[in-house]
Order: C-alpha cells, then sequence, then structure tokens
C-alpha cells in the first residue's frame, strides 16, 4: 500500500466574528496518494478553499487551525514555524488560485513572478546547514552575485512557459499580465505552481471564467503534466462535469464538513447523499429533453449559525426528526465510499436496486 502524500486528519479552522465563530472546516479529514487527482465538490461557502488555505498555511487572520493535523509527505504542518512554512511552500506544494488576474502582481512583469519561487528554492538565494547544506552553501559563496542563478531560473522559467504551451515564451517572458488573455495567464500559474515540481497542486476552480475550448485545454494540460511529473492534486470545483474529467476520486463537502467520499464512477453512478445526489440532478445532459433540472432547494446555512443535528436538515427532502437532533458521522458503507448520512443505508438500497 502506497503512503499518501497528504494525509488530513480532523481539520479545524475557525474565524472568530462578531457574529459568532464560523466554523469553516469543521473536522475534514481525507488522504491524496501519489499521481492521484481528488476533486472537492460543493457549493460556493461549503469550505472547500479554506481547506486548501489551511493546508497552504494561509487562513486569513483572525481565522485559525485550531485542531487536527495536516500531513505531507509525512511532517505535520500544523504548527510549523512560518519561516520553515515558507521553504515548503512553492517548493513540495503549490497552489493554482481561482482569478490569475488577480493574483498575479499587475506591476512585475511574467518572468519575475516565474523566476521568483525557482530562485528561492532551486537557486538556494539563502545557505543552508544540514545535510546537503554544505554543498548548497560552497556554490552559493561561489556565485555571491546569483549571476548564474538568475540565468538558470531564467532558462527554466522558459522552458516551463513552454511546457504549459505559451507561444513564444521567451518574449511573454517581457510581458505584464494584463497584456495575456485569461486562459494564457491561467497558463502562467500552472507554470509558476509546477516550476520546482511539487509533490502536491492545490487548484482552486482553475478553468473559472474560462470559455469552454480554453476550460478543455487547461484540464487536458493538467492531466499531461501530472502523468509526466507525477504530481498530486487537489481539485476544487463546484462542476461535477470537470471532476468527471480528470479526478479519480470526489470529496463531497457541505457547511465546513465531508457529507460523501468515494471513487469518482462510485459516486456518479450511486451517490447515496441527498446533497451529492441534489447536485448531480442539476446538471444539465445534453440530448436528453426528458431531463429536467432540479436544484438543490435552499441556500447553504450561515457557519457560525449552523443548526443543530445535520447541518443539510433544513434543504433534505429527507430529512425527519432523528436527522433533526443528531449530526451524522462519516462512515463507510462500501469499500472507500464513505456518507454521512442517517438515511444512507436506505439510498443504498434503492440505488443498487
Amino acid at each position: 500500500m502506497q503512503e499518501p502524500v497528504l494525509e488530513v486528519r480532523n481539520l479545524k479552522t475557525y474565524i472568530p466574528t462578531e457574529r459568532g465563530v464560523v466554523k469553516a472546516v469543521d473536522g475534514v479529514s481525507f488522504r491524496l496518494y501519489p499521481g492521484e487527482t481528488l476533486g472537492v465538490v460543493g457549493e460556493s461557502g461549503c469550505g472547500k478553499s479554506m481547506t486548501a488555505l489551511s493546508i497552504m498555511g494561509l487562513v486569513p487572520r483572525p481565522g485559525r487551525i485550531v485542531d487536527g493535523e495536516i500531513r505531507l509527505l509525512g511532517h505535520n504542518l500544523v504548527g510549523m514555524p512560518e519561516r520553515e512554512l515558507r521553504r515548503w511552500r512553492g517548493n513540495r506544494m503549490a497552489m493554482i488560485f481561482q482569478d490569475p488576474l488577480a493574483t498575479l502582481n499587475p506591476v512585475l512583469r511574467v518572468g519575475t513572478q516565474v523566476t521568483e519561487s525557482i530562485r528561492i528554492h532551486y537557486g538556494h538565494a539563502f545557505p543552508e546547514t544540514g545535510p546537503g547544506g554544505r554543498g548548497r552553501l560552497k556554490a552559493w559563496l561561489a556565485d555571491p552575485l546569483g549571476v548564474r542563478r538568475r540565468q538558470a531560473a531564467w532558462e527554466r522559467a522558459v522552458a516551463m512557459l513552454e511546457k504549459v504551451g505559451i507561444p513564444a515564451p521567451a518574449e511573454r517572458m517581457q510581458a505584464y499580465p494584463h497584456q495575456l488573455s485569461g486562459g494564457m495567464r491561467q497558463r502562467v500559474m500552472i507554470a509558476i505552481a509546477l516550476s520546482c515540481n511539487p509533490a502536491l497542486l492545490l487548484a482552486d476552480e482553475p478553468t473559472t471564467a474560462l470559455d469552454v475550448t480554453i476550460q478543455a485545454q487547461i484540464l487536458e494540460l493538467m492531466r499531461a503534466l501530472q502523468e509526466e511529473l507525477g504530481t498530486s492534486i487537489l481539485l476544487i470545483t463546484h462542476d461535477f462535469g470537470v471532476v468527471s474529467e480528470v479526478c479519480h476520486r470526489v470529496m463531497v463537502m457541505y457547511a465546513g464538513k465531508v457529507v460523501e467520499a468515494g471513487p469518482l464512477e462510485r459516486i456518479l453512478e450511486q451517490p447515496l447523499h441527498p446533497y451529492t445526489q441534489g447536485l448531480l440532478a442539476s446538471i444539465p445532459r445534453v440530448g436528453d429533453r426528458r431531463h429536467r433540472i432540479k436544484p438543490v432547494e435552499g441556500t447553504v446555512p450561515e457557519l457560525h449559525d449552523l443548526p443543530t443535528g445535520c447541518s443539510f436538515c433544513p434543504r433534505c427532502p429527507w430529512a425527519d426528526a432523528r436527522c433533526a437532533a443528531a449530526d451524522p458521522p462519516l462512515r463507510e458503507l462500501a469499500p472507500g465510499h464513505q456518507v454521512a448520512c442517517h438515511k444512507a443505508e436506505a439510498a443504498q438500497g434503492k440505488v443498487g436496486a
């Protein structure tokens, strides 16, 4: 059995506000294995992005991780000093944010931004001590002005832009973000994230605001690069269509918790949680005139004022008194298939019939 690249155990990230404590991530646990893509699905406000930010150690203040573990390559990132955590970001883990135009620095050229993490992590901009540090220190002393490091970083950055499909990469290195199209900017973000060959890539809605053609190209690019580099990907999206294209497993989140998780085929064909069923029923089907889109009624509850019992109870067509009284635990009802619902066994019988 392979060791997981990422293992999250009972992660809780809370944000204190004037209206109460927002439980943005409330007891989330999962594993991600080498070369695997895990899709995290749910409506806005379900805790998907906050889970990724917690892993990166970028939870906005005054929010903080109050409990749990985040083990990347066997190392617990929770409580790790910021100085050490910076050595992991961009190197062993990287993130593609939702809006590249807002994420990229508008006053810096593309080349400067792509080479930054390469110079820091691959160029050894600062001498290190410990195992392997002596050789890096020797190389650093031999190149005190960093000329060779900058040149090597520039060449690698050009190669990365070419790898992600940007034409004339050397020329694009001199461009500013606003001079590139949306698809080009997203490719630049992918190049930055993968420039140091991270073991873990967190992709937060990487195809949002892109047209269908460019979206397909970006997904194909991510799949090809994953096969080449062996990177594990945590893909955050609200689109099951995207999930079905690139993911191996799916984790459905609601109100800061995991309500269902399992292999892609099983989740698509045999969803056992009413929320998952509702999300799938809201997807249009091309060519099926008999299919009618059925949106999930209601809205996601305020995370500082969650209802007692199951958080999905007010919107659930199956809910009864037990659902309103007790929050269901996440249980494994089939190999690798976990569900948090009191009525899951009954649903399993209906789906399998």
